[in-house]
């Protein structure tokens, strides 16, 4: 009789224990994703090897955000330059200030390009596209825009 319930016994504990221990392990709950995308006209460059920069965000993204990804497609303008890199930066929410850059990228024609250098970051802060022109003519303007769209979880 001491026997069945000495074993009884060690069932009830390590089967407890086993139990707890597949609970502990289990997530908590699956993240939630979502996106933002906003579209930018490229700015005016008033010379050779001058830029402009356009400023891409969305504040109203959740507070506990983080960016898994981010695409980016950028389009060239079209002055008869003879070369234009793209730097893409991240400033953090409330900054002006670029935190981490990735770049620069030679552009010949359109760009579409899966950036995860941002990846981690508060999907509240501001993506930043730089393009710098080299030859061509002066001052330009593309009628063209850039297009940024992050992807995060919360």
């Amino acid at each position: 009789m001491r026997g069945l319930v000495f074993r009884r016994l060690l069932s009830t504990l390590f089967g407890a224990a086993l139990i707890a221990s597949t609970i502990v392990a289990l997530p908590a709950s699956a993240a939630t994703t979502g996106s933002w995308t906003v579209y930018q006209p490229h700015g005016t460059i008033t010379s050779d090897g001058g830029d402009a920069i356009t400023y891409f965000s969305n504040a109203s993204t959740p507070s506990n955000g983080q960016i898994t990804r981010t695409l980016l497609l950028v389009q060239p303008y079209y002055n008869g330059r003879v070369a234009e890199t793209v730097d893409f930066c991240y400033q953090e929410p409330g900054t002006t200030i670029d935190y981490k850059c990735t770049g620069a990228f030679d552009l010949n024609s359109s760009l579409g390009l899966w950036v995860y250098t941002f990846s981690g970051l508060d999907p509240r802060g501001t993506i930043t596209v730089k393009h710098t022109l080299h030859g061509g003519t002066y001052p330009t303007s593309s009628g063209s825009q850039d297009r940024v769209t992050v992807n995060y979880e919360y």
